[in-house]
């Protein structure tokens, strides 16, 4: 089941108590990154006549840049290779499954590509190391990803 959308995607409420001597901080901030370049604006409750008021502009404001600024295709962010990944190959990764049969505990490794074809949608594809070698296992798994992201619509 898809989710729903959620109506202050990007937006952020702010409030402050304030330090001695200086007022409360209160309002929303609207929060955009995409491509290398940033964006982000503070609508305050006082100057827009109130919290429901700050937050219906904020929501104009985000909705006009997410327009100006394109969010990633579902095959760019397949791709995209992110700071915590250590293979070089994003969507792959060693897997140990456990499986306990009575008494007896079997492990065994595996290399798991996974996937997106559409929202809400995870597919994955697993090579058995004991069978197949870490090598090829690893392989088989990159190009299993590779030729279902190249399936992917834009």
């Amino acid at each position: 089941m898809a989710r729903k959308p959620n109506p202050n995607q990007n937006i952020t409420r702010i409030e402050t108590r304030g330090a001695e001597g200086r007022r409360p901080i209160r309002g929303w901030e609207v929060r955009i990154y995409r491509r290398g370049v940033r964006f982000n604006k503070f609508f305050s409750d006082s100057a827009h006549g109130g919290k429901a008021k700050a937050l219906e502009e904020s929501r104009a404001v985000r909705d006009k840049m997410e327009r100006k600024m394109k969010p990633f295709t579902r095959r760019e962010l397949a791709e995209k290779i992110t700071a915590r990944n250590t293979s070089g190959h994003r969507g792959i990764r060693l897997r140990k499954t456990n499986i306990k049969v009575g008494d007896k505990v079997y492990s065994y490794d595996h290399v798991e590509a996974s996937w997106s074809p559409e929202p809400g949608k995870v597919v994955k594809k697993s090579f058995s190391v004991d069978k197949l070698g870490m090598e090829n296992a690893w392989k088989l798994a990159v190009e299993a990803r590779e030729k279902a992201v190249a399936k992917l619509k834009d």
